[in-house]
């Protein structure tokens, strides 16, 4: 057990037993005092008194005889019945403070413990003798004669056995509080041990994913809980899920940053010998050691976008972008790039719409993706960047940006991947004019639009081609009045 558990289980404990006492004493504060020697109150004494005064006030003695027989056992058989001058009918001895103290109470307002009956005999008082208080002189026992009365009670001498049935009173409140606390003991361990067990295996959670178990859960050691626990376990298997993906991106990043560096050094080497081996040649492998450099010189800047995108180092989305400009830059840009293959590129940019970012980044962004679909377009085909503005006024609107070619396509299974860091389809790979590239381009035109707070998605022509479509969230006219 840990010490949280005791906390609980103290805390617990001492909560309901000052909770049951202060109940305990506010009931008693509340309730009626009881002087000492006053008569039995309790519900059975009570009934056994109103019976006893019913019989001797409708009936007579006999009738009462019957009824505190051996057949009614409990408090009846211990109800006195005292005339006017002390004696008892039947001829026990009753003790004197609950006698003198039933005679008060008879005197007052009525009260249930005591009954007063008048009858051609004279006038009598009934009540229970308390608990503590035994009987002196005699008790009753059947067949014997009180006064030379046949049939009547006998008498039983004083300290001989107790009568049958009758109870020796309740037990000392000691032993109330002793019952409380040992069931109160119990339900705090239990309550103790529900709050502190989900808290351990969360603890135990830690220690494995800080020791490298990234694939720990917590969700079936939870069970069917369904309170904030239960909560904070999900949220850890959330976070858990979220490391492992993290991690495991980051070493296939790592094998993928090797991979792409692999190759250009070789080359590099390669023209190195070339050079050593073939001095007359020197120029040409210079060449080629330029070239490869220049390639590294360009993933290590992609690289380093990346993980500036990454980290949340993107420039503020502050500055207004006339995404019609933007647009123009980048498509004469692609223009000269697919001349070579009499690629044509054509925009479709009306209106003024405007965003709020990094011109920059952005610009790199739809760069990449059109550079990207002039690549994989074939000869003499057709790219068409298109911007879709939202209506003038429109809170919560967006700029779109389609940007489609005559391609082949991406398989269906390769649409979820195509933004993922060096990446490339099946068909890309086996193709023996594969464009250039390290596969980094469309991974950094998606971060960059979350940077933005807009979304990127692609999909399969119905017809055939490739389209990919840009949503940036429009600036309202009122941004731009201010900013101005």
């Amino acid at each position: 057990m840990g010490r949280l558990f005791w906390k609980f289980f103290f805390i617990l404990w001492l909560a309901q037993l000052v909770g049951g006492g202060s109940v305990a004493l506010i009931i008693w504060l509340k309730s009626p005092g009881s002087a000492p020697g006053d008569p039995d109150a309790s519900p059975r004494a009570v009934d056994s008194v109103a019976a006893a005064a019913a019989l001797l006030r409708h009936a007579d003695v006999a009738a009462l005889r019957e009824y505190l027989a051996d057949t009614h056992p409990g408090p009846a058989r211990r109800v006195l019945v005292v005339d006017q001058s002390g004696h008892e009918l039947f001829g026990r001895t009753p003790p004197p403070e609950a006698l003198a103290r039933a005679r008060q109470l008879a005197e007052g307002p009525p009260v249930s413990s005591v009954a007063r009956v008048r009858t051609a005999d004279g006038e009598y008082v009934l009540f229970v003798a308390p608990h503590e208080h035994p009987l002196g002189g005699a008790a009753l026992g059947m067949g014997a004669s009180v006064g030379g009365a046949p049939g009547g009670f006998a008498a039983v001498a004083p300290g001989g056995p107790p009568l049958r049935g009758e109870h020796p009173g309740p037990p000392p409140p000691i032993l109330h509080f002793f019952a409380a606390a040992v069931v109160s003991l119990l339900f705090a361990a239990l309550l103790a041990a529900y709050m502190s067990r989900p808290i351990r295996s969360l603890r135990s959670a830690f220690q494995a994913v800080a020791e490298g178990d990234l694939e720990h859960r917590l969700g079936p050691e939870m069970g069917r809980r369904r309170d904030e626990l239960a909560d904070l376990g999900k949220d850890f298997d959330l976070m858990a899920a979220r490391l492992q993906a993290l991690v495991q991106g980051q070493r296939h990043l790592l094998h993928d940053v090797s991979h792409e560096l692999r190759s250009p050094l070789a080359r590099l080497q390669a023209a190195i010998g070339l050079a050593r081996q073939q001095p007359e040649r020197v120029a040409d492998s210079l060449f080629r050691v330029e070239r490869e450099g220049v390639r590294i010189e360009q993933l290590v800047s992609e690289l380093l976008t990346l993980s500036r995108l990454e980290v949340g180092m993107a420039a503020e989305r502050g500055e207004p972008v006339v995404l019609a400009e933007l647009l123009a830059d980048v498509v004469d840009d692609a223009r000269l790039e697919g001349e070579a293959r009499q690629i044509e590129v054509a925009l479709h940019a009306p209106g003024d719409a405007v965003v709020a970012g990094d011109a920059e980044l952005l610009r790199r962004a739809v760069d990449n993706v059109v550079r990207n679909a002039v690549q994989h377009s074939p000869a003499g085909g057709h790219v068409v960047v298109d911007l879709r503005t939202a209506p003038a006024g429109t809170d919560g609107a967006v700029q779109s940006i389609v940007v489609s070619d005559e391609g082949p396509g991406v398989a269906e299974d390769d649409l979820a991947r195509i933004f993922d860091p060096f990446f490339r389809s099946k068909r890309v790979r086996a193709a023996t004019t594969a464009p250039d590239g390290h596969g980094l381009g469309l991974a950094i035109a998606r971060r960059v639009i979350l940077a933005h707070g807009g979304r990127i998605h692609a999909a399969n022509g119905a017809t055939g081609g490739f389209r990919l479509v840009i949503e940036l969230p429009a600036v309202p006219p009122s941004s731009l009045t201010s900013s101005a």
